[in-house]
Parts: C-alpha cells; sequence; structure tokens
C-alpha cells in the first residue's frame, strides 16, 4: 500500500496533468471556432463556382483546357494530409492508415506529397517515401498558403510528372464527417460534379466575352478554393478531435483525482487508527509497569 505521502504527490501530479488537458482542450476549441467562418463561406463560394463549372462543361459549346484531358493513368499523385502534432486521439492514425491502404491498393506507379509532420514520418516507417514535404502549411490555413500548395501541384500535373492528383484530409462536415476523406484535384472531370444540382443549360446563360474566357479564369480559382477548403477542413478536424481527446483527458483526470482523495483519506484514517492504538498499548505497558514497581 502507497504511503500518504506518496499518494498526495501523485494527486499533485495528475492535478499539474489536468491543468495542461483543460488548456489545450481551450485552445483547440478556440482555434475550431475561428475557422469556422471560414468553412462556411468557402462552401457557400464552392457550391456557386462548381455549379457555375457544370453549367459551362454541360453546355453544347466546345470547351477545352489542359486539366480537362483525363490522361493514361500510369502515375497517381497522393497528397495528404495531417497534424503537425498528437494529442488528437485516432485522428492522424485514421487519415494516414487510410492514405496507406490507398497507396498500396493501386499497382501503378504512385506519388506522394505530405503536408502535415505525422505524415512526414509515418510513411517512411511504413516503406513509402514522400516525394514533397510541405512544412508549416497545416497550422496556418490561409489562401496564401492554400496558392502555395495549388501551385506546386499544378506544376507537377502540367509538366506531366504525373497523371493525375488525389488528395486525403478529415472532411468536417457531410457525410464523410471526421472522417477520411479522399478527392481528385486533377484532372477536372464531369463525373466530379454529379452531385450538383440545379446546373442551367448554355443557351439559358450569357457569358462574357465568352464561355471559354470565363472558364479559363475559374479553373485556377476552383484549384486554389477547392484546395483552401480541404485545408481549413483539416484544420478544424484536428482540432475538434484534440479538443475531444483533451476533455476526455480532463474528465479521466478528475476521477483519478477523486479515486486518489479517497485513497489517501483512508490510508491516512488507517495510519491514524494505528497511531491510537500504539499509543493505547504504550499507555497499558505504562500502567501495568507502575503497578508492578508499586508491589515493592
Amino acid at each position: 500500500m502507497q504511503k500518504p505521502n506518496e499518494i498526495r504527490e501523485h494527486i499533485l501530479a495528475v492535478e499539474q496533468t489536468k491543468k495542461i488537458t483543460g488548456a489545450m482542450e481551450l485552445i483547440s476549441s478556440t482555434r475550431m471556432r475561428q475557422v469556422m467562418g471560414h468553412i462556411e463561406h468557402n462552401r457557400r463560394y464552392f457550391t456557386d463556382i462548381r455549379r457555375t463549372m457544370k453549367e459551362i462543361l454541360t453546355s453544347s459549346q466546345e470547351i477545352s483546357h489542359p486539366f480537362l484531358h483525363e490522361r493514361e493513368r500510369r502515375h497517381c499523385t497522393y497528397v495528404v494530409f495531417s497534424a503537425d502534432k498528437g494529442f488528437c486521439g485516432a485522428h492522424n492514425n485514421n487519415v494516414l492508415n487510410f492514405a496507406l491502404d490507398r497507396i498500396r491498393e493501386h499497382p501503378r506507379e504512385c506519388g506522394l506529397v505530405t503536408l502535415g509532420h505525422t505524415a512526414e514520418s509515418f510513411f517512411p516507417a511504413h516503406g513509402v517515401m514522400p516525394d514533397i514535404c510541405m512544412r508549416g502549411i497545416v497550422q496556418d490555413p490561409t489562401l496564401d498558403r492554400a496558392r502555395e500548395v495549388a501551385d506546386e501541384l499544378t506544376s507537377l500535373y502540367t509538366r506531366e510528372l504525373t497523371d493525375e492528383i488525389r488528395i486525403i484530409y478529415t472532411s468536417f462536415y457531410g457525410e464523410t464527417k471526421r472522417q477520411p476523406t479522399e478527392v481528385r484535384l486533377l484532372p477536372l472531370l464531369l463525373p466530379d460534379y454529379d452531385d450538383v444540382r440545379d446546373a442551367e443549360q448554355m443557351d439559358e446563360i450569357m457569358y462574357h466575352p465568352s464561355a471559354q474566357t470565363v472558364f479559363n479564369q475559374m479553373v485556377p480559382q476552383y484549384v486554389v478554393g477547392l484546395m483552401f477548403g480541404i485545408m481549413v477542413q483539416a484544420y478544424a478536424s484536428e482540432h475538434f478531435a484534440r479538443m475531444t481527446a483533451m476533455r476526455s483527458a480532463t474528465t479521466n483526470a478528475k476521477d483519478m483525482i477523486d479515486n486518489l482523495s479517497t485513497q489517501y483519506n483512508l490510508v491516512r484514517q488507517s495510519a491514524i487508527t494505528n497511531e491510537l492504538a500504539e499509543i493505547a498499548d504504550a499507555a497499558e505497558i505504562l500502567k501495568g509497569a507502575n503497578e508492578y514497581g508499586s508491589g515493592f
């Protein structure tokens, strides 16, 4: 059985841990709330631009763009988003194992781009070496950073270093909420817009100066918008997972403190009882000794 001093030190250590997990929960909840506005605004913008792109693609006019041509898919590049840090439950393990399974499922040649320190260290440990490791991106999702990532990926595609680019991340809303998700970034194919509703026919809408010019302007913005939306979803999912994990850890710490406090009181009470018993025994011995001495 532990001594009272040992239990008291254990309680103090758990209380310090509880303070840390409580602070981490508060930080993650604050950061998640800050990015929620970006998610909603980006979703509205993205819904409108996808609807317009489908309207143009389904028109009777010929629309051409280098990103629209499906190539013979000999090489596919996977872009994997993970967190820079841990303490977020199964968030990192889920998305990284999902990505690893996807890479191993396809026998054709694959490339890998990682965003996040955990992804950068995970794949080499499993025999998959990243081609590009982009650092300092996932902890600060901004349009400039999204444009930086989009430019790097589109450069790979336009230089024909890859035939397809797919992104794996953790979704924050929809049917795949807080689950690993895979989307195609390039090429832009009409089946990718099957979920878009209310797309009008071209003969009912006029584009100036032409549909081709509008489409050429929209495609780069679409790619950047898609990348930014993925970045903020991955960021929000990470902090939601961390907030949940730290809340659970804080609750467990409280329960542990209660159990240790009960154990401490029992041990302390037992120690006091033993001390009283020892005092009583000593008093009896002294009393007996006095009586024995008075008999002479």
